[in-house]
């Protein structure tokens, strides 16, 4: 059915679903190599026997040694094994937030272990079983679409995207309230114990697809994506606040109002508007869907930093970003660094060449 996820085996597409998938877990000071272990060892009370199958070298093996030890299975496992499962579920899904984002991905499907084997935790192999595995996932799924990080931004899909500079990962996610749509664009690996190079990007159709020299947005977001590159790795989150968030109609106003002589945050307030209406709390979904908590943010803009800090990131650097200055732009630059505190000088000596970027102010 298309509206059914079957799992089984962990080495197949869904197969993280699977509690033979190896994501390691801890629970209650203890490290569990697998959910498998973890279970199998809870139908006993042995210390010795738990040792012996949380030690299994394999979730095969732990499932084996739990055989071999059943006539020391514990006298109220039947009232409590679900449980056990559930509480395992929940703490694998916790612990490994790239998986509570696909999981929350498969949306309203309905989950099935599709096990020939098991008519109890699988659907029996013919549709027929009870599916308490699956029920669990589909329970577990529901609890994390309300929790942080992941309420704000649900995971959708990634695909690859090449560009003139290199070839990225585009990770697609959705404001399940709003229905808009944002992106995140990764390149390369980097270690999980050095902070990752990242520029946040507001959408711009006029600067970003349309080429206009009336802002400086469209060189800014080619020249991140080229020192993304150049560094080997690091992350664009695209963001779809078109206009300072006020849209695109409302943003033609604007210039329309900038034509006749109004600055960029006279031209807001005008259309009734605060100068800028974006937000950014909900890159914390998207940064904890790409593991990362500490970044190198190339930014001139010192809302964006204070943002990140206040949904606990970590910014070592802040990396300069002054690309696209022209005569179209010179008194729109201006304002932002008067009105609005960006971290950057605009020449005022008639010289309107392109910067290149340089490594700023450690915060």
């Amino acid at each position: 059915m298309d509206n059914e996820l079957w799992f089984y085996e962990p080495e197949d597409r869904d197969g993280y679903l699977s509690n033979f998938a190896s994501y390691p877990l801890y629970i209650d000071g203890s490290k569990w190599q697998t959910s498998e272990h973890y279970y199998q060892a809870h139908k006993f009370t042995e210390q010795s026997v738990i040792t012996e199958i949380q030690q299994a070298p394999t979730p095969d093996d732990a499932f084996r040694l739990s055989r071999e030890h059943q006539s020391q299975m514990r006298q109220d496992w039947d009232s409590i094994k679900r449980q056990t499962m559930f509480t395992v579920v929940s703490e694998k899904f916790r612990q490994h937030p790239l998986l509570a984002h696909k999981l929350i991905a498969t949306g309203n499907c309905i989950i099935k272990e599709h096990s020939h084997k098991d008519a109890y935790w699988g659907d029996g192999g013919d549709g027929k079983g009870e599916n308490h595995l699956g029920k669990i996932l589909m329970e577990v799924r529901s609890l994390l679409k309300k929790q942080l990080p992941y309420k704000f931004l649900h995971y959708v899909e990634t695909a690859k995207l090449p560009t003139p500079w290199g070839t990225f990962a585009m990770h697609g996610f959705v404001e399940p309230e709003s229905g808009k749509e944002h992106l995140a664009l990764s390149y390369g690996q980097w270690r999980k114990d050095e902070p990752v190079l990242m520029r946040i990007h507001s959408e711009c159709l006029t600067g970003d697809a349309l080429f206009s020299m009336r802002c400086d947005c469209g060189f800014q977001l080619q020249k991140a994506l080229q020192n993304i590159v150049k560094n080997g790795s690091g992350v664009l989150l695209y963001l779809r606040q078109e206009g300072r968030g006020i849209g695109l109609l409302n943003k033609i106003r604007a210039y329309q109002l900038q034509d006749q002589g109004a600055d960029t945050v006279e031209a807001n307030e005008q259309l009734g508007f605060a100068a800028d209406l974006r937000k950014y709390h909900f890159c914390e979904s998207m940064l904890s869907f790409l593991g990362i908590n500490e970044v190198k943010l190339m930014t001139n803009n010192p809302r964006k930093v204070k943002a990140l800090k206040k949904i606990g990131i970590n910014i070592v650097e802040r990396v300069i970003l002054q690309e696209g200055h022209n005569r179209h732009n010179h008194f729109y630059l201006s304002t932002k660094a008067d009105k609005l505190g960006h971290m950057f000088e605009v020449p005022n000596n008639g010289s309107f060449s392109i910067h290149e970027i340089k490594k700023g102010h450690e915060l």
